[in-house]
């Protein structure tokens, strides 16, 4: 604990104390001292110490209550260091694919994927809130929908907003990679983390997957990948083609969290997409750190009323059986 002054300048008020001591304290030889009720003829005179104190106390006590009123107008403050615990979030981009293919109705109860995954990830962002959230949706390019933010209810309003025609059809993940790591390293949070969903292998022209995956595990960048998987895709009795396709987007899907310390998680349902953002929720939890707070009590008012107590004191003394009589 400690005390500080919002004011000390105010504090050179106090010099006017000892020329107002010269000027007003009483000296010897001016008057007889009695006792209030007596007169010369009955009372008594005060001698030595006694005279001393009832010449003296009412003039300090006034001096006391000039003193305690220029401390006020400094205004003092006791500050006392509290720790408190602050829940510290991480800096993760959510990157969702809007390419034509995630219109399809193959999610149980002919919901869209791209329905599905909307619903998904607002649910995920509730749950996120010491989190900075960054959007990016992409396709044959990709698209910042929102930057990075606090506010879970803007991350909601743009994910909800998410349609295929926003983007050029396509799967470019190396380009929403790197658009989001632009926009994580934008913002101080740490660790930082990328949610990739998507329903589609990778047919960018510019940088393969794996190479912006080592570029995002050199800057600190974590990367979950989640597939999104028709119940055709996941079956044995699926195509030859179809299943080279998917086992080439796994592949990739793979690499990208593997190379960046990230999980590859397939989805086949709503329910298992859900799953799969609580899965990631529980592996991104939020970092207590303790942290120090100075909390400020001030201290005018106390000392008001200490001011306006000693001024009492000091009429109380001067109206009792000690007070003066010249």
């Amino acid at each position: 604990m400690r005390i500080e002054l919002l004011h000390p300048d105010a504090l050179w008020l106090l010099t006017a104390l000892p020329l107002w001591a010269l000027l007003v304290w009483p000296r010897h030889g001016r008057g007889v001292l009695y006792q209030r009720g007596t007169t010369p003829s009955t009372g008594r005179r005060w001698p030595g110490v006694q005279e001393s104190f009832v010449l003296l106390a009412p003039k300090a006590v006034r001096a006391l209550v000039f003193a305690a009123l220029v401390l006020a107008l400094a205004g003092p403050e006791r500050i006392e260091t509290e720790v408190e615990t602050l829940m510290e979030g991480h800096g993760i981009g959510l990157v969702v694919d809007l390419s034509s293919s995630m219109l399809a109705e193959d999610m149980g109860d002919r919901q869209s994927r791209i329905a599905v995954a909307r619903d998904a990830a607002v649910r995920f962002a509730a749950r996120r809130p010491f989190d900075e959230l960054s959007l990016v949706a992409f396709g044959s390019d990709a698209l910042t929908r929102v930057p990075p933010t606090r506010d879970a209810a803007l991350i909601a309003q743009g994910v909800e907003s998410l349609e295929v025609q926003l983007v050029n059809d396509g799967t470019d993940m190396s380009g929403a990679v790197l658009t989001v790591i632009a926009r994580l390293l934008a913002s101080p949070r740490e660790p930082r983390v990328i949610v990739l969903l998507t329903d589609g292998a990778h047919n960018g022209a510019e940088l393969p997957p794996l190479v912006t995956a080592r570029a995002a595990a050199a800057l600190g960048v974590r990367i979950h990948a989640i597939s999104i998987l028709s119940p055709n895709d996941a079956s044995l009795s699926a195509s030859l083609l179809r299943r080279r396709f998917g086992e080439q987007r796994e592949t990739v899907l793979r690499g990208l969290a593997g190379i960046t310390g990230g999980r590859y998680f397939p989805a086949s349902s709503p329910a298992a997409l859900d799953s799969i953002y609580g899965e990631i929720d529980r592996l991104e939890t939020p970092v207590a750190r303790p942290v120090d707070r100075e909390v400020r009590y001030p201290m005018r008012a106390w000392i008001f009323l200490l001011a306006l107590a000693l001024l009492g004191g000091e009429l109380l003394l001067r109206g009792s059986r000690w007070g003066l009589v010249h």
